[in-house]
C-alpha cells in the first residue's frame, strides 16, 4: 500500500488522481498509526519549509517516517516534500540560521539568488539527467520538461544522490534525487505530462513489487 501523507500543505488532489492511474492500493493518511502496513510513502505539498516540518512534528510523523525509512521503506518527496528530505533550510531565520528537515540526504535548502533571478522559479524547465540516472528516471528522456514552482533549492548536496539537475540563469541545481530507498523531485511530476507521470509510475512500481 502507498501512503500519501496529508500534512496540510496545499491541495493534493492532483497527486491522488495521478496515483490512481497506476494503482488502487493507496490511501491518504493523517496519523502515524495509519502507515504501519505501507510499502511506500509519498510526501507531497506546497508551501513553507518551517510550517511543513512543524506540521509533521505535531502529527507525530517525523519519528514514524524516520523509523520506516531506516527500515527500508521507500519514500518519495515532491516539491516541499523533496526539500524536507534534506538536512535543513534557511527559509526561516532561527538562532543558527536554519530549520532542521528530516535529514535523510546531505545538503541544505537555500533561496535562489537575487536579481536577475526571477523568484519563484515557476513554469516549465528541462531535466539534465545524470549518466547514472537510477531507478526513478528509468525510461525518462533527457531534456524532458517538468513543471516547477519554488523559491528555494538544494545546495551542498551529495553528488552521487543527484540524478538530474536544471539550469536557471547561471546556476545548475538538483531536481531529482535517489539514494537507496529515498527519492524526490523538486518539480511536480503529477503536473508534468506523460514524462512526469512516468516518474511517479516508476516509484509506485518499485514500492509495490
Amino acid at each position: 500500500m502507498i501512503s500519501v501523507i496529508d500534512f496540510g500543505m496545499g491541495n493534493i488532489h492532483s497527486i491522488l488522481k495521478a496515483i490512481s492511474l497506476y494503482t488502487d492500493d493507496f490511501r491518504l493518511i493523517h496519523s502515524p498509526s495509519e502507515i504501519d502496513s505501507s510499502t511506500g510513502i509519498i510526501l507531497p505539498g506546497d508551501g513553507a519549509f518551517e510550517r511543513a516540518i512543524s506540521n509533521l512534528q505535531t502529527m507525530g510523523m517525523v519519528e514514524k517516517i524516520s523509523a520506516m525509512v531506516s527500515e527500508g521503506t521507500p519514500i518519495f518527496g515532491i516539491c516541499i516534500g523533496f526539500q524536507l528530505l534534506f538536512k535543513a533550510s534557511n527559509e526561516t531565520v532561527t538562532h543558527d540560521g536554519f530549520v532542521d528537515g528530516l535529514g535523510f540526504l546531505r545538503g541544505k535548502i537555500k533561496k535562489f539568488k537575487g536579481k536577475p533571478y526571477k523568484v519563484p522559479h515557476m513554469g516549465w524547465n528541462k531535466l539534465v539527467i545524470s549518466p547514472d540516472r537510477g531507478r526513478i528516471l528509468e525510461n525518462i528522456e533527457n531534456n524532458s520538461y517538468m513543471y516547477f514552482i519554488h523559491s528555494y533549492r538544494a545546495v551542498d548536496t551529495e553528488t552521487k544522490s543527484v540524478r538530474a539537475r536544471c539550469n536557471y540563469y547561471d546556476e545548475s541545481f538538483p531536481v531529482v534525487v535517489e539514494k537507496e530507498n529515498i527519492f524526490g523531485t523538486q518539480f511536480h511530476p503529477e503536473k508534468s505530462d506523460k514524462q512526469g507521470l512516468k516518474i511517479l509510475e516508476n516509484f509506485i512500481k518499485l514500492a509495490t513489487k
